[in-house]
């Protein structure tokens, strides 16, 4: 190692840890004005302060909930707990939900976690391959024999969520400019999908049947399947029919990439 990487190396190390490393301060010369470790110490602040920079446009909606004060106190303690493992310091939030439950007193308050969870998948929708997606010709090809064996891939853009919390119309509010609702908590977790439509991410609650037939196209269920999971809330002779409406809603939200048909 040359000398000026070793002296790189260290100084990288005391940006990440001047604790630990808090006599690199001596292989930088001060000035008449500012020390050694004073000088060091911008550039400490600087890192720091940018990964906080970071977290606050990655994570606005929880910015605006917790109100600037408590988030960059959260921010702060993050980024000193987690240490940049990335090159790309668009992945650097990846645990910043878990680390909020985690952590107290954040952990206290459970709508923080879920705003950063939902904003972390706001992120990956937008980030998500792009996908062919099914179109409604493709709908009308199918021969009716066919329906009840129709299985569906849905797009990796499409993520599901349940949330405690009315965090999902609060971040729209935001998104559209509006005041902000009031926190609540509701009785029993809610659903919410996050999709992508071209390069516009979207997110909406899902009643609990549509929520349960996506489920169940993630395991792998037939048509003849979802419609049978429809029964709980729909008629017998009505389920074809909703079924039916969901998946061309999901398509014409570009929510599904491929028709499997197999017996």
């Amino acid at each position: 190692m040359t000398a000026l990487a070793n002296l790189q190396r260290k100084f990288q190390a005391y940006v990440l840890d001047q604790a630990a490393n808090d006599q690199f301060d001596r292989a930088v010369v001060g000035g008449p004005h500012v020390d050694s470790r004073t000088r060091l110490g911008v550039y400490a602040y600087a890192y720091r302060a940018r990964l906080v920079e970071v977290l606050g446009n990655d994570f606005h909606g929880l910015h605006a909930l917790a109100g600037a004060g408590k988030f960059d106190a959260l921010a702060h303690a993050y980024v000193e707990a987690t240490p940049s493992t990335h090159y790309n310091v668009r992945w650097y939030g990846a645990r910043f939900a878990d680390f909020i439950r985690a952590t107290p007193p954040w952990s206290d308050i459970e709508a923080f976690a879920e705003m950063a969870q939902l904003e972390w998948t706001l992120g990956l929708s937008f980030d998500a391959p792009d996908q062919t997606h099914v179109r409604s010709a493709d709908l009308a090809k199918l021969a009716p024999e066919q329906w009840p064996h129709l299985r569906l891939r849905l797009h990796p853009a499409v993520h599901r969520l349940h949330l405690r919390w009315n965090v999902g119309a609060i971040r729209r509010a935001l998104d559209r400019e509006e005041p902000l609702p009031a926190l609540i908590k509701f009785d029993q977790a809610k659903t919410w999908i996050v999709s992508r439509r071209g390069t516009a991410v979207r997110h909406r609650a899902a009643e609990r049947d549509e929520a349960a037939a996506l489920d169940a196209v993630e395991r792998g269920a037939s048509f003849a399947d979802i419609c049978e999971v429809l029964c709980q809330w729909h008629a017998n002779d009505a389920v074809a029919m909703h079924a039916a409406t969901l998946l061309k809603q999901w398509i014409h939200d570009h929510w599904i990439t491929e028709f499997l048909l197999a017996e």
